[in-house]
């Protein structure tokens, strides 16, 4: 079943466990998840208030 998960962050969630430090993706775009890979670079000109739905061609306005 296919879904539409929406999400608003533009970037990825820094935690520190110890003297380890983890990069957990919140943009939905990591091929890495639940670690960011660096994906959320394609969010950075995205118009606040716009759906963009992303593949492997790149990005698609709704």
């Amino acid at each position: 079943m296919a879904r539409l998960v929406k999400h608003t962050e533009k970037g990825p969630y820094k935690l520190e466990v110890g003297e380890e430090t983890y990069f957990i993706c919140q943009c939905g775009l990591s091929k890495n998840k639940p670690f960011c890979d660096g994906s959320h670079k394609k969010t950075r000109d995205e118009e606040e208030g716009k759906l963009y739905i992303y593949d492997e061609k790149g990005r698609v306005e709704v």
